[in-house]
């Protein structure tokens, strides 16, 4: 489907409704992470994938968490969150996570830093203060300070279309090449 629209006339209804919003943005492959936070000894936790890193100078990510979750619940009356970043083998974890309404999986987190839950075997970890909390529509963007990190490792997780899988590596961008993530690379 392909709609084309001057920038100043309104968008037809059907051609940016949440239904072919969320097949559009289905075709961003991305990674899969589990946001966790616990307030007075009722931890909560969500996969997700609109998670992003902000900045190298402080350490700062990005999560967008659902209105009336009750992680975003979690995360601001703690003033912390963690996200573990899921590895391939992690699709049952993410699953789990995903189940609305349903009881904590205690059984999936291990403990960092005593205030933080992290999914055990994660690819990678990241421990959170939260520093900023925006409203964006029926999302809260919450900016959190790195403030631990753990990092084993591993082939990520990936969700696409609606699926959970992993992915195979057409090419390996070498470093210094100016697709790189070096810092300042770019056209």
């Amino acid at each position: 489907m392909q709609v084309v629209v001057d920038a100043l006339s309104p968008v037809p209804e059907e051609a940016a409704g949440s239904a072919a919003f969320r097949d559009c943005v289905g075709e961003f492959a991305t990674g899969v992470t589990v946001v966790t936070a616990e307030h007075d000894g009722e931890p909560a936790g969500m996969t997700l994938n609109s998670f992003t890193s902000v900045s190298l100078d402080p350490l700062l990510v990005l999560v967008s968490l659902g209105h009336g979750s009750r992680t975003l619940a979690a995360v601001g009356k703690s003033g912390r969150f963690t996200v573990s970043i899921l590895h391939r083998g992690q699709s049952e974890a993410a699953v789990e996570f995903a189940a609305r309404g349903m009881p904590f999986p205690a059984h999936r987190v291990h403990r960092i830093l005593e205030s933080f839950l992290a999914v055990e075997g994660a690819a990678a970890v990241l421990c959170c203060r939260v520093t900023e909390i925006v409203v964006a529509g029926d999302h809260d963007l919450v900016l959190g300070e790195v403030v631990a990190i753990e990092h084993r490792g591993g082939e990520p997780l990936v969700f696409y279309r609606g699926s959970l899988g992993g992915m195979q590596a057409d090419t390996a961008i070498p470093a210094g090449h100016p697709i790189s993530l070096d810092e300042g690379a770019g056209w």
